[in-house]
């Protein structure tokens, strides 16, 4: 472990409750933080201390109302998508005023890619009664386009005594729409098998699949999943336990092979094997050439951003503390 950093320093509540898609960081080594009820963006040096805050709350030009993800390129430019205002704050690592922007198609999130070619996010395409058909977008200069397509099930959930019906709502271990970028690289999973599409500036450059018995889905680690159930606060207060939750939501046939992906600045990606809550992490690393190069021990942290060049980077992820605080933690790497 290299250093942490804090959400609360000498009484002063910088963020809380953080999410992967609130942190990034350049190749420069700094490390960038959504702080969402401040409005604003914090900036870190590679020692753990802040060193500036792009943005302020508000509604104006370069300010953030409602920031519900961020997205920092690899020359530092920064990006944050404001819910409120249902669009892009950017500022050029270089300096200057800050540029807003509404994308069209609408993003869906919560994830949001930011390069010199491009700005990446996942949007709904359609959305129906049985599902919805989730796109991985990408938005340059003189064109969008699509990088990956996804198609979901939903189906109607009603839990009778907390007064709410037919909400639409994905099965336990149904997939979700999987990716990361770095530089020009993209990394996408589309569905529950272990096959992740690359491409290069949005082309797609090559598939890495690697074969893992497939991991069929019971009722009991649907339940596993639910854990203590659900706690809903509107319109009432109320506790759905977890065999009403799994009754209501079902589950998938099968747990997805990879829940969650990186892209180092090397081009090497890591892949987040599929597993039930309480289970041990089990993390892939390919090479930059897409060959695998092994797994690590169980329990390693997963990166929500990698801080620092290609040949230099360090890990950076998310730990909970024991005051159930989260806090940023940033590791080198053993070579």
């Amino acid at each position: 472990e290299a250093f942490s950093i804090r959400p609360e320093v000498e009484g002063e509540v910088r963020f809380a409750d953080l999410s992967p898609w609130e942190v990034g960081a350049d190749r420069d080594g700094r490390i960038y933080v959504l702080d969402r009820t401040g409005g604003r963006v914090l900036v870190f040096g590679q020692a753990g201390r802040m060193v500036g805050i792009l943005g302020r709350p508000g509604a104006g030009p370069g300010e953030l109302s409602d920031p519900v993800a961020l997205a920092v390129s690899a020359e530092g430019d920064v990006a944050a998508y404001d819910y409120a205002t249902g669009g892009v704050v950017r500022w050029a690592a270089g300096g200057g005023p800050p540029d807003f922007e509404r994308p069209a198609p609408l993003f869906w999130g919560p994830e949001l890619g930011l390069a010199s070619w491009g700005v990446i996010f996942p949007s709904v395409a359609a959305d129906g009664r049985d599902g919805r058909t989730v796109h991985l977008v990408v938005i340059a200069e003189t064109r969008t386009g699509v990088l990956a397509e996804l198609e979901q099930v939903t189906v109607a959930a009603s839990f009778p005594a907390c007064g709410i019906g037919g909400i639409p709502v994905e099965p336990f271990f149904e997939p979700q729409l999987e990716w990361s970028m770095s530089g020009d690289l993209v990394a996408a999973v589309a569905g529950p098998a272990y096959s992740i599409e690359v491409s290069r500036e949005g082309v797609p450059e090559r598939r890495i699949e690697r074969e893992v018995a497939e991991r069929i889905a019971t009722r009991e680690l649907a339940l596993a999943e639910a854990g203590e159930g659900l706690e809903l606060t509107a319109p009432v207060r109320c506790q759905v336990p977890a065999r009403e939750l799994v009754d209501a939501r079902g589950f998938a046939s099968v747990i997805p092979a990879i829940t969650n992906l990186a892209v180092a600045p090397d081009g090497s990606i890591w892949a987040e094997r599929g597993r039930v809550r309480g289970e041990e992490r089990q993390v892939d690393v390919f090479d930059p050439e897409g060959a695998y190069a092994g797994t690590l021990p169980p329990g390693s942290p997963f990166p929500v951003a990698f801080a620092g060049g290609a040949s230099d980077y360090r890990i950076v992820s998310l730990r909970q503390t024991a005051t159930d605080e989260t806090e940023i933690v940033a590791h080198r790497i053993a070579r």
